[in-house]
Parts: structure tokens; sequence; C-alpha cells
């Protein structure tokens, strides 16, 4: 790896412990390079993994000002820190260079990559991406923002890649020539991070750059780029697209019926949605349509995102703990809303400073009842006259459960981020799912 023997003889910090930068450091050492570890906390998660495994390297933990990042020639990233950290930027400024794991993958590795960033929806879409693919025969390394540590992929000898890939890793990744890229959707998030809305959604697009196709979606215009070629994807009036064919809708490709969207298991327009942008993001490879259909058949979803719980006399339970943002609620409402008799919507948590006025429509159009709780309970039940003040998850069931009757669907939805009251939004949609297990005895 020529990239290795460039980098070997320069001072190298990983700049935070937790699981990316682990990844970081063991990959390192595997390439018989030392780097200094730093991180802000004085005792970080992956300080025990150090101690045992790798005891002679040179830590800093705690203060970042301390820590003469300056000094250094390149810095190696984890996502959770920005750029903008001022000991970062300063050592920028002084000529460090900085990346991520991202972009040192991609210096290393010449094989196809299939990206994939957006608001919502990105693990469901490089999951069955990377189902399809096997189906078709090819060895594949999914990894990024989802299971596999990038650098660790690097181990195997894989046909492609599918990178979920955060805004955040894509800061720190200008390399990446991915075979097809796709931006799925932009919805507002991440604004305490970013200086704008426009500067989130730039952070995104940015995936585009150096791809051979550009993936985008047909009715969200903060997808749209002028990288040629591209193909769309959507619902209707894209190049993935449903068409009517022989009585039934079809996912049909520039036009032409290929399977009948029948063959997906998972119920929900949205994920009607994402399997037309799988065909578009694999539309460069060699793939039949009855390996589409095999792997679409046999995908039963991802956990926390609009997972049947529980059907409880006759009211269906579904947890999309994973909306951690309006737009990944709306989908969610939109998805379900013509599957129910009536809509009981369980939202709530801390929503980062997001403008949550654009569910006004759809809380008002498609929603029965809003049950919130949590840091922006108030502010979300302002929103519609429909809106109920709860304390926590189990009150928020128990209402759910009396707002409901026969047909009636409850869909935790919250818009928002979990860390007010639960470590993360598995622990949320968790609570959420044994509180509507326990209406059942």
């Amino acid at each position: 790896m020529t990239v290795i023997n460039e980098i070997k003889n320069k001072q190298i910090s990983v700049l935070g412990l937790g699981v990316t930068g682990l990844g970081i450091v063991r990959f390192l050492l595997s390439q018989n390079i030392k780097p200094i570890v730093v991180d802000s906390r004085t005792a970080p998660p992956g300080a025990d993994w150090l101690n045992e495994h790798a005891s002679e390297l040179t830590t800093h933990f705690g203060d970042l000002e301390q820590a003469d990042l300056a000094s250094n020639d390149i810095i190696i990233i984890s996502p959770g820190l920005s750029l903008a950290t001022p000991a970062v930027a300063k050592a920028i400024d002084a000529g460090v260079e900085v990346i991520g794991d991202v972009e040192l993958f991609a210096r290393l590795t010449d094989k196809p990559i299939v990206a994939v960033t957006g608001s919502n929806g990105k693990s469901t879409v490089v999951t069955l991406a990377f189902e399809v693919l096997k189906a078709a025969g090819y060895k594949v390394g999914l990894g990024g923002n989802i299971g596999t540590a990038v650098l660790d992929l690097l181990s195997q000898d894989y046909d492609v890649y599918v990178l979920e890939l955060s805004s955040f890793q894509l800061d720190t990744t200008h390399s990446l020539k991915a075979k097809s890229a796709c931006v799925l959707n932009v919805s507002e998030d991440h604004l305490d991070r970013y200086s704008s809305y426009q500067a989130y959604i730039d952070s995104k697009q940015s995936i585009y750059n150096g791809s051979e196709l550009a993936v985008v979606n047909a009715i969200d215009v903060a997808t749209h780029t002028a990288k040629q070629p591209q193909v769309s994807f959507a619902l209707a009036n894209a190049d993935f697209a449903l068409v009517e064919h022989q009585g039934e809708q079809y996912f049909a490709a520039h036009g032409k019926p290929v399977l009948p969207a029948s063959c997906l298991n998972v119920v929900g327009s949205h994920n009607q949605q994402n399997a037309l942008a799988v065909m578009a993001l694999l539309s460069p490879f060699d793939i039949a349509k009855g390996h589409y259909q095999q792997a679409f058949s046999a995908f039963t979803g991802l956990a926390h995102r609009c997972q049947f719980v529980a059907e409880i006399n006759e009211v269906k339970y579904f947890n999309d703990s994973k909306a951690t943002n309006v737009g990944a609620t709306i989908a969610a409402i939109e998805s379900l809303a013509d599957q129910a008799k009536q809509l009981v919507v369980i939202a709530g948590g801390d929503a980062k400073g997001a403008d949550l006025d654009a569910l006004k429509p759809y809380l008002n159009n498609k929603v029965k009842a809003l049950i919130c709780f949590g840091k922006d309970a108030k502010a979300l039940v302002a929103l519609t006259e429909k809106g109920h003040l709860t304390t926590n998850m189990h009150e928020a069931v128990q209402l759910a459960k009396q707002l409901s009757s026969s047909g009636d669907i409850v869909l935790l939805a919250p818009a928002c981020a979990s860390i007010d009251m639960y470590n993360n939004y598995m622990q949320r949609g968790d609570d959420f799912a044994q509180c509507v297990l326990a209406e059942a005895v």
C-alpha cells in the first residue's frame, strides 16, 4: 500500500477513542504505525483496550488545548468531533491535515463502492443493497456508519463495499470515488453542529464528488446535483419508480416493469421508495431481477425502524424510535396513515433546535392524537389541538391505548433525539416495546 508507505514516517494522532477511534488505532498498528492517541475525556471508553493491547502508545486524555495537536502531520479524527473544535481548528490553521477513517479507507482501496447518505433511511437502504448484492453472488463488505468500521473491512478481500456515511464522516472525506452515490433525502438535523441548514445540505451533497453515478431523490430538491451521469428515484415520475402493470404495482426502471412491488416484505411507501433507491444505486452492477426479488422478499427490516411490535385489541403498535428528526417522522406518518383506520403518534425528546412546524399539516390531516414527553414535548404539543402531554414512555403508551380503537395504529416516531432521557434511540425503542407488551398481559 503506497499510501501507508507515505504516512509511515509522519507524526499521526488519532483523535477520539470511541468505536471509530479504536478501529483506526487497530488498523494503524496492523501496518506497524504507532499513533499518538488523544481524547478530550480523562477516561475514554477504549482506554482499557489500549492498556491491554497497545500500552506502548503515547496518549493524551483530557483538555485538548494541552495536546499540542498542531505538532502533528496528520490527525485522524472521529466523526463525533467537529472540525470547529478550537484545538482542531488551530491545528488546521497550522497546516495539519485532518482526515477521517473513511478518507483513509478511500485512499487505500480501488474496489467499487456504493455510498449512501441522507437524513433518513440510510441504514435500511445500505442493508437492503448489501442483501441484493449478496444474492447476486458478490462478496460484499458493509460498513461506515453502520456495522463494521470501514478500515476493518480492508482485512477481507471484498468485491464491492456498501457504505452508510453520515454528514460528519463526509466532512473529513475528500478522496471518495464511489461507483454510485446517493443522497436519499435531506431534512433539518444536526443544526447544533452546522452553521446553517445549507451547510448541512452541502455536507450531504459532497458524497457526489468523484462518483461515477449520482442517484437523486426526484421529489427532494436538496438531493439534486448537476453531477452527470445521474438517475432519479421516487414513487412516481422518476427513472426508478412504481408503475401499473398487469393489474398491480411494479418496481420499474426507466418505465419498464422489473418486478412486482408486492415482493417487498416490509410495509410502507417509504420502504418502497427505499427499494427503488437500491435499484438505482445498483444499476451499474450485473444483477438479475430474480436476485432483487430474492433479497426484497427475505428482508424483514431493521430494528427501531417502523418495526412492528404487537397487535393488542386489534390495534397495531409500531416502533420507529430511529425517527430522530422531523423528516423521519413525516415519512413514518405518511407510510402508515393509509394502513390505519386512525393514527396515534407518540413523539418527543430533544429536537436539537430543529424547526418543528413542518409536522403541522401531517398532524392535522393524518393523525388522531399526538402524545408527547421529553425535553421538547411542550413545543410538539403546541403544534396541534390534538396534543397530549405526558411525563414518560409508560404514561404515553397507556394514554395511546386509551385513545386508540380497533383498526388504529399507535406509532412511536419521536421527531427528536433520545439523549434527554435515554442513552440512545435503541434504548428508547426497547422501552416502548416493553411498555406495549406489558399492556398485552
